[in-house]
């Protein structure tokens, strides 16, 4: 892409996401978590279909850090179908290993807000060669959408994201149930530009599925759809500047006292999810490209709106006034007559 048209793009994302809906969609979604998963499910699948496009926006400064898998026995079992433990490196040309990774960030999509810290086993998908992230577990403080929990979220207590005036990243995360803790501080300031690991970044974003505490049989592997340009570098943080006081995710794979490496994200990250996209429709860059023009070009298709909600829970107050007001009338006529 142009710069221009990352631009376009940047801002034909960014105009999917409205903070009035996202407070309409997460009281909702405090609703839904009731409903039988099949239902939950079912819901889904009707807004995917409606709905075409999601807008996801990372802020600044999304943190990873990798470590090397120790059991691969054990992190294959992890992986849903399909798949098999790969290796790979978060930077190019560095030494490649089977990889566990780590990531907390903010942020803000056309469903919800806040922050995440997301644990994926990096695989590749047998049918069609793709290096792909696997969602293995994940806390959060915000509402969010899993194929095995449904609707859910609001995990993590506490869920701490933040920079400091003295260039630190701060990241505190623990699970309000699963008790499994993450805290680091990070040194931006150590932080160097280099390269990242194509095959890892862009072909790997192009195929994500859920596996491990999340893996279920309604899991279907999705894309996100990006201009590559987001994936060419990042901050690589010297592991001596990172101080990771406590990590209890993935210790069952990994040595969580070892990391291999750290990359932050200085920037904006841009993604859009095209909700009714076929199986394996991006497999290239230039599917990728594909979609980006198709979204530019494209207009008036419906977004998620909290009108959708509001509207038919004002009529079910309404209806249900006008009848208890019915009721009302009714008996107070027999009683009188």
């Amino acid at each position: 892409m142009t710069k221009e048209e990352n631009r376009a793009f940047v801002k034909k994302s960014e105009s999917l996401i409205k903070p009035r809906d996202i407070t309409a969609i997460s009281f909702l979604g405090d609703f839904n978590k009731y409903l039988p998963k099949k239902v939950q499910h079912k819901i889904m699948q009707k807004g995917s279909s409606m709905i075409p496009y999601m807008g996801f926006v990372v802020d600044p400064y999304c943190f990873f850090v990798s470590y090397k898998i120790t059991d691969r026995a054990a992190a294959q079992a992890m992986l849903p179908d399909g798949y098999e433990l790969t290796e790979t490196s978060v930077f190019n040309k560095k030494e490649k290993h089977p990889l566990v990774i780590i990531s907390a960030f903010t942020a803000r999509t056309s469903a919800f807000t806040g922050m995440r810290l997301e644990c994926y086993i990096i695989a590749r998908n047998i049918k069609t060669g793709l290096l792909s992230w696997i969602i293995a577990d994940y806390e959060t403080n915000t509402n969010s959408h899993d194929p095995r929990n449904g609707f859910c979220g609001y995990t993590s207590d506490p869920a701490v994201f933040a920079t400091t005036p003295y260039g630190e990243l701060l990241v505190d995360v623990k699970g309000s149930v699963s008790k499994r803790e993450f805290s680091a501080k990070v040194d931006l300031n150590a932080g160097k530009t280099e390269k990242l690991e194509e095959s890892l970044w862009v072909e790997g974003n192009m195929s994500v599925d859920y596996g491990g505490e999340l893996k279920h049989e309604s899991s279907v592997p999705f894309s996100l759809i990006f201009d590559p340009v987001l994936m060419k570098e990042a901050l690589r943080i010297p592991l001596k500047s990172i101080d990771i006081e406590k990590n209890s995710f993935m210790d069952t794979i990994i040595n969580s006292e070892q990391p291999v490496d750290a990359a932050v994200f200085p920037y904006s990250q841009h993604f859009i999810i095209r909700q009714d996209l076929r199986e394996e429709s991006i497999t290239s860059e230039k599917d990728l490209f594909y979609q980006i023009k198709t979204f530019l070009d494209r207009s008036g298709f419906k977004t998620m709106s909290g009108d959708d909600i509001k509207k038919p829970l004002f009529r079910g107050m309404i209806i249900s006034t006008l009848v208890n007001i019915a009721i009302i009338l009714f008996l107070l006529i027999q009683w009188l007559f």
